[in-house]
């Protein structure tokens, strides 16, 4: 999952990108801390996400909830689209839950995620070949506007999420590649006539997906909210997000792009239909393009809404002494899936040039001036993120290493060898929030320093999740997918979609690399068993590394919650690497 979605802490702009860190700690109050101390130990140990297809009635109370208040949620960045067609980043991914229920769903049973059934009555049923897989509605849903929820809803969404240059766009991929005529459909708006066979309905409650080839992790893929229902009749395009017909507990009162989304109750949510989700705040207001620093500061002396508001940027370096102290019990943090990269354009910047960029990161110096707190990073060396089951790092290669000051003598001297001196690098930066001007500057410095001309494109946070999706932009760093967290735990749901060239129109990919022989291996691996492809995956990594370096492996990302004494319930949701959105309240 891109961009995933919370903050982390790798190249200049991406110092609050909604991306990322993913978690496992306990619950706030009620549970504990513990994962503080212990969040960059279990970074490394493998995460598996079993699927549970039995589950179903509501979800349990939480004891000692209550229902009322409003929360408040304080994001550093602006997702580029709350169209469930499009979301695919990890901070919109987490509202969606609130919003929009998928055919299945994860629910975390002491930090842990385990795949249940949503919507529909099981987690799919497959044919013997594995090409069809079978859905059934359970009975008695409805929509935010008190229509029943139909097969046709669940059809119709499916194809709208193929409509990539609207409501779709920067969406998921998969879909494109596995359901029958995915690779030429256009969606409902371009081809409306047309006879999409990648999914169909079989009466009011049945929905059936036909692939070209196998797909073992698609229960997985059912949770995206790209297959949560949209009625046609209701459906406004490009204004959808701002009033969509929801099946969550929550529908939108309002929503003001690029600053804040207000929601409120679904009356129409059916609470014993979802094993999942909760209903407890009467409203919860979504802040966006918050300034980190000034909400934690906030949020950790209760001051007014600061005790009601949960924060999900890194912590503030700053900050630290008092949430390892004083404040530890608004504070969590855990272990993520989730991998932050410095983006070079393989199509623009020669291998040689990469490996001297590698050569003179300054590292220590951005993460310094950006206020990076260690409690929400480990230095990076692999694409893949260290829980995938089954992978093994190796060693760093390429110079490569996720730390230190970097050498701008032996970068400036790779340069000369390769006949690249004064080599110009360019690439957009957040100029709207401190931090990431300040992270900047230490990273312009320190590749100035190593001979390179620099070219630094400062834009809002507003816009800047969007200009790094352009692939035609006219730069030549820190474009694409600055950061990925599985979009489930097997290596299918890391490499094909960032290096196998198919997104990179969609702004989907590292270092916009594409290769026909990477791609052929890549699809040989998709059609193993789980079991087996962890190992291949993990050698796969060390060839990019190794062969191609279209990134510098940044960080990977430690999850950071900060909230305040009147919010309860906060525990990190693997998956998106948000708090899990739905356990929340207020009291």
């Amino acid at each position: 999952m891109r961009w995933t979605r919370i903050a982390a802490v790798t190249a200049v702009g991406a110092v609050s990108v909604s991306m990322a860190a993913c978690g496992s700690g306990n619950p706030s109050k009620g549970g504990n801390n513990s994962a503080a101390n212990s969040a960059a130990a279990q970074n490394s140990e493998a995460v598996v996400a079993p699927m549970n297809a039995s589950l179903s009635g509501a979800a349990p109370a939480i004891p000692g909830a209550k229902s009322g208040g409003t929360l408040s949620v304080d994001d550093p960045t602006t997702p580029p689209t709350m169209d469930p067609s499009g979301i695919y980043y990890t901070d919109s991914s987490a509202y969606a839950t609130l919003l929009y229920r998928g055919l299945t769903q994860y629910r975390y049973v002491n930090g842990k995620p385990q795949l249940v059934p949503d919507l529909a009555t099981n987690l799919g049923t497959a044919s013997p070949d594995g090409l069809t897989w079978t859905y059934t509605l359970k009975s008695g849903l409805k929509f935010s506007n008190g229509q029943p929820v139909t097969a046709a809803d669940v059809v119709y969404a499916v194809k709208r999420s193929f409509a990539v240059d609207s409501v779709a766009k920067n969406g998921t991929q998969y879909q494109m590649e596995y359901l029958q005529g995915g690779s030429t459909y256009k969606g409902p708006f371009d081809q409306p006539n047309a006879n999409f066979p990648g999914v169909t309905a079989t009466g009011t409650n049945t929905v059936v997906f036909h692939l070209t080839k196998k797909w073992p992790s698609l229960p997985y893929f059912m949770s995206f909210p790209e297959v949560s229902p949209i009625p046609k009749a209701s459906d406004t395009k490009a204004t959808y997000q701002q009033h969509p017909v929801t099946t969550g507990p929550y529908m939108v009162k309002s929503y003001t792009i690029g600053s804040k989304m207000v929601l409120v109750k679904n009356p129409y949510w059916n609470p014993s239909t979802d094993p999942v989700r909760h209903q407890y705040p009467n409203q919860i207001d979504i802040n966006f393009s918050v300034t980190p620093l000034t909400s934690q500061q906030r949020i950790l002396a209760n001051s007014g809404v600061g005790a009601t508001t949960v924060n999900i940027a890194p912590i503030d370096s700053s900050l630290v002494t008092e949430v390892e102290g004083a404040k530890k019990d608004q504070f969590v943090d855990g272990p993520t899936g989730c991998v932050y990269y410095d983006n070079m354009d393989t199509r623009k910047i020669p291998f040689a040039v990469r490996k001297a960029i590698a050569i003179a990161w300054p590292y220590n110096q951005i993460r310094k001036a950006g206020s990076v707190s260690p409690l929400s990073f480990q230095p990076a060396t692999t694409y893949g993120p260290l829980s995938l089951p089954g992978f093994k790092a190796y060693p760093p290669v390429n110079g490569a290493i996720g730390q230190g000051n970097g050498d701008p003598a032996k970068a400036k001297a790779m340069l000369a060898a390769a006949g690249d001196s004064n080599y110009k690098l360019s690439y957009y930066y957040i100029n709207n929030q401190p931090n990431g001007i300040k992270a900047n500057q230490a990273q312009k410095a320190g590749l100035e320093a190593a001979g390179f001309q620099v070219q630094d494109i400062g834009v809002s946070s507003q816009v800047y999740e969007t200009d790094i999706a352009n692939s035609s932009a006219p730069v030549n760093m820190l474009q694409g997918t600055p950061g990925w967290c599985y979009d489930w735990p097997t290596g299918d749901a890391v490499y094909p979609p960032l290096f196998n060239g198919k997104g990179i129109t969609n702004g989907l990919s590292v270092g916009e690399f594409s290769n026909p022989a990477i791609s052929a291996e890549i699809a040989q691996y998709q059609a193993l068993p789980i079991a087996q492809a962890a190992p291949k995956w993990a050698a796969l990594d060390q060839t990019l590394m190794t062969d191609y370096l279209p990134a510098l492996p940044d960080n990977y990302a430690l999850a950071n919650f900060t909230f305040g004494d009147q919010v309860h319930g906060v525990q990190d949701a693997l998956v998106v690497g948000m708090p899990v959105m739905t356990d929340l309240w207020v009291g």
